[in-house]
């Protein structure tokens, strides 16, 4: 598939439509078939959630999660083509994002949708027992806060990075840099790096390690939010394309040696 055929494309379900289409998955059962062997679930139950998520995701409902992803990617051969796996992933991206922004911050309950009366009946009990709860909160509130993972703002370092996403980048044998960053909940600190590390790809040109905490933009949380920065290492010259938490990088190492002579030149 050639550039020209497919960077009309702007939303990632309808090209992820195309490349099913294209690869002979025109009906779902037999993507979901294929997609349950790959992922190596065969039940009758995964097949149904199969066919579930792949109708969700063909349509723009939502969109996969990492694992799901990369099983979409083998199983329509994406990576066998750098400029389709950018637009892919580049779209992936965005939708993603999309998808985060129409999410609510907080979960609608069962109060906002009460009746009339109810909603009356609901504000008079919380009247009553304003009282009492105001002696609970003051009483164990702040026992339950150190009880629970919400740490606060003032935990992470005024000067700490903040760490933006850039998708393609250059680099010198035994150079560090932050090239990403991953947040906790919103206003909470992020995971322990031992968590972070575990769900990081193996790359043949660099390693990753521990940046400490950082702030990252997050249009979800409406704002900047804790992070953790994660560092990339470059140790083996050459070219390489990797995930980190769906988002697509492409890295370029270079020796330093010669870098070094094209800066002369």
């Amino acid at each position: 598939m050639s550039e020209q055929r497919y960077d009309h494309i702007n939303r990632w379900n309808v090209l992820l439509d195309e490349l099913c289409n294209r690869a002979g998955f025109v009906d779902t059962a037999s993507l979901a078939a294929r997609f349950c062997e790959l992922s190596n679930n065969g039940a009758q139950r995964e097949f149904d959630t199969a066919m579930r998520n792949l109708n969700n995701w063909r349509s723009g409902r939502h969109v996969p999660r990492l694992r799901s992803l990369r099983i979409l990617e083998q199983l329509l051969g994406v990576d066998d083509d750098p400029a389709l796996a950018a637009r892919w992933h580049a779209l992936y991206r965005q939708a993603r994002e999309a998808e985060e922004d129409n999410e609510p911050a907080v979960p609608a309950g069962t109060a906002a949708q009460a009746t009339g009366g109810q909603r009356g009946l609901a504000w008079f009990d919380m009247r009553t027992a304003a009282g009492g709860a105001l002696l609970f909160c003051l009483g164990v509130g702040s026992g339950a806060l150190l009880a629970s993972d919400w740490r606060p703002w003032s935990l992470v370092p005024a000067d700490a990075p903040l760490v933006d996403y850039t998708p393609e980048f250059q680099i010198t044998v035994g150079e560090s840099r932050i090239i990403h960053s991953e947040r906790g909940d919103c206003g909470k600190l992020p995971r322990d790096w031992p968590d972070v590390a575990n769900a990081l790809p193996v790359t043949q040109t660099g390693t990753f390690s521990d940046g400490g905490l950082a702030r990252r933009n997050s249009k979800f949380c409406k704002g900047e939010t804790p992070a953790r920065a994660i560092v990339f290492t470059a140790t083996q010259a050459g070219v390489e394309e990797f995930l980190i938490q769906g988002d697509f990088f492409r890295v370029t190492v270079a020796e330093a040696g010669a870098q070094a002579e094209a800066v002369a030149q």
